[in-house]
Parts: structure tokens; sequence; C-alpha cells
């Protein structure tokens, strides 16, 4: 099969980047003829596999600046953009643009460059299927200029975020979306929220899960903790505030100055444009580093290394790193987050994971003062009792079972759907 994937985001720096690339390597690795476009910077390295062609887009903040990067791009002309990435998240890992600041002229560079380089792609491979990332304006696009092509967009769960947040786009999004042939949910509760934002046909909605690579997050080298050795907690993913960092913070430094908790220590991992959180890591207690941005193999000798991971995150879609947390042997403690712990319990036999009630929400990524308290004391208290299950042995006990969610197995799955 001839495979065309298609993101506007950076391949390489997000959980949605990752899930791309990912899929690009599962179907390299059984055979499938591809080609990919998405959006960079013109100093960004591009990873595909040999025989990938790739067709970027770069975004730049000076229109001068539009050297072509070191990728294996199949054209020799490029098509640029005078802004920064356009990020599914209000703040992303890297500097970037948000969609509701987009102005009518921007959005028609965005539509002339995109489409011109999804137009040579498509000439040059007449793909037999195209996969879009994300459930918004690039993929609508797709849809508007190719209808005569077989398209599925996936949703990473951002993109629903985004129709609530974009009046500026909303109306320009929705027709198309619903006309695509396939939408793919990463679980049952998104699957019912396409159906509902987008008016799509039931029968066009399916649901694909995830997947993570079993080569890398395993549990091959894992250094055990010696006795008297702190416990390990660790946190990756963008440093910001939707995804609950100042709060997780908070929650352990209030078990730092209980004296019944055993001793910790704390890794962080990943980029930060928020400009308050850029303060607060300025300002890290002993127990706590951060990292900055690592890559995946990084990651994974991090997760290797560490006792107990933890997400406090107030919005995902269905996020990776519980999954790799888990194959790397270490105990997820994470925000109930709608549908992802009834796929997790589907889908990984022995789960360990540890789930921290949702608090009352302001608005869709940030709780209310009141829910962030509550969130702070439940996150502590459930922190505190993993703790000290480590210290009786009952945790980490037996490793979960997550053989089940590859990327290949995922790449049939998805193939199979769209057939």
């Amino acid at each position: 099969m001839k495979i065309l994937s298609i993101t506007a985001q950076k391949p390489h720096s997000t959980g949605s980047g990752t899930y791309m690339t990912e899929l690009v390597k599962a179907f390299a690795r059984n055979g499938h003829a591809q080609a990919v476009v998405c959006g960079i910077f013109s100093d960004d390295i591009i990873d595909f596999p040999e025989g990938v062609a790739c067709y970027p887009v770069f975004f730049t903040d000076k229109k001068a600046d539009l050297l072509a990067a070191p990728c294996k791009a199949a054209p020799a002309r490029f098509s640029a953009l005078p802004f920064p990435v356009v990020g599914m998240s209000d703040i992303m890992p890297y500097t970037s643009t948000r969609y509701r600041d987009l102005t009518p002229d921007m959005i028609s560079q965005f539509e002339d460059a995109f489409i011109d380089a999804v137009s040579r792609a498509v000439s040059d491979l007449d793909p037999d299927l195209i996969i879009c990332h994300h459930l918004f304006l690039l993929t609508a696009l797709v849809r508007k200029h190719f209808p005569e092509r077989r398209i599925a967009g996936i949703s990473h769960g951002t993109d629903l975020r985004q129709m609530i947040n974009c009046d500026n786009l909303r109306d320009i999004v929705r027709p198309y979306i619903k006309e695509l042939d396939f939408a793919l949910a990463l679980h049952e509760e998104q699957r019912a929220q396409i159906i509902d934002i987008f008016g799509m046909d039931e029968s066009r909605v399916s649901v694909i899960g995830s997947g993570y690579n079993n080569k890398l997050f395993n549990t091959e080298g894992r250094s055990g903790r010696k006795d008297g050795e702190p416990l390990r907690l660790a946190y990756a993913g963008k440093i910001s505030r939707p995804k609950g960092v100042p709060e997780m913070l908070a929650a352990l430094e209030i078990l730092a100055a209980d004296s019944s908790v055993p001793a910790f220590e704390l890794t962080m991992a990943g980029g930060c444009q928020d400009e308050v959180m850029q303060k607060k890591l300025g300002e890290l207690p002993p127990w706590a580093e951060w990292l900055g941005q690592i890559p995946q193999p990084a990651l994974a000798e991090l997760l290797r290394r560490t006792d107990i991971f933890i997400l406090p995150s107030y919005f995902e879609g269905l996020p990776l790193v519980l999954i790799e947390a888990m194959s790397a042997g270490t105990v997820p403690v994470s925000t109930d987050l709608p549908g992802i712990r009834s796929w997790i319990n589907a889908n990984v036999s022995g789960s360990n994971a540890v789930f921290v009630p949702m608090p009352s929400m302001k608005s869709i990524d940030e709780p209310s003062d009141e829910g962030r308290s509550s969130f702070i004391s439940d996150l502590a208290s459930i922190l505190k009792d993993t703790m000290a299950a480590f210290g009786s042995g009952a945790l980490p006990g037996p490793l979960p079972d997550t053989s089940s969610i590859t990327w290949d197995g995922l790449a049939s799955r998805l193939l199979s759907i769209c057939s």
C-alpha cells in the first residue's frame, strides 16, 4: 500500500508527533511505500526510515530564513510560512503560534503552503490512503482539496479542545472533518465527542487506541533502588500549568515536610515555554531537578531508574508515557482523565496504574480554585500511600502485560479499519 502521513506540527517533539513517527516506522517495517508532509523549523532534523520522502513546510520568525532543513526531502523546492509552528496546544515545548491567533491572511498562507506540499506528495506517491493527524485545520483543508482521495483523520484530543477554543476556525473545520472517510479516536469517550462535535456518521468513527515502542521501553538493564536510597520519582511532558506541574510540586512540598514520608527525589523532563513555570524551574527545592527536553532513548533510560511516574495533567488524549512507564517497570500515578482508565484496563493486563480524582474545572484544562486545592491534597495523599506501598514491598509488583499495544499492532489495526 502507498501511504501519505500528514501533520502541521514538528514530527518528533510531542506525543502526537511521536505517534505519527512510530506509525511511519511500523508501516516501513511492513514494506509500505510512504511519504510525509510536516511542519518544521529550518534547523530541525527529520528522522524517518530510508525511502520515506519528506515534504516539509518551513515555519520561521523571519521571512528570509528559508534554508532547507537536513531532511530526506524529495523535491528541490519548499513551502515556507513567516510565523512559528502552529501548536495544537496553546503552550508547546517550543516557540509556537496559537491557532486562535491566526488572522485570515495567516490562514490563507497556511492553506497555500501546506496544500502545495501535499499536492506534490500526492502527485509523486499517488497514495492509496492519506492519514492526517489531528481533526483540525490541516485535515479539513486536505479533505477540501482532495475530495476524491481516501482520507483518515486521527484525533489526539488536543484538536477537540481547539474546536472549543477557536471561534475563528470552527466553521472552516467542521464541514470538512464531517466528510472524512474515517475518523479514528484514542478511546470510547473520545469517539463519542467526535460524533457529537462534528456530526459524523457513527459508522465512520472507530477507536484505534495507541501504541508504544517495546524495543525501547522495557525493563532490560533496569537499575534497582538500593537500601537507604531515596524513592525515585519522575515527570515527563511539557512543563506547563495545564499539565498540573505546579500542583505536583505543591503536593510534593507537603510530602517533603512530612517526617513519616520516606526521602524522595524528583526528575522532570520536558520543554518549557510557560513564563510562570520558567520562574518556578529556577527556584526548585533540593529534591527536584529539571533536565529540559530529552530524546526518547534518554526518556526510556530515565523510566528504567524510576520508581513512581507522575502525570498530574488536566487534559490528555491518550498519554503514551503511561504505557511507556509501565513497560519500563515504573508505577504510574495519573489524573483520572476521561477514557484513559477504561482503555488501560481493557488493553493492559495486570495494570498497576494509580489514579487521582479529577478536580472541579473552571475551563477545559484549568481547575477552579477549589478544585486546585483539592487536587493538591488528593495527589499528596495518593502519592504518600504509593510511597508507603514501596516501603512495604507491595509495589511495584508483577510487570503489567503491555504486549498487545505495540506500534506494529496499532499500524495493523489502522489499516484493517481503513481498508
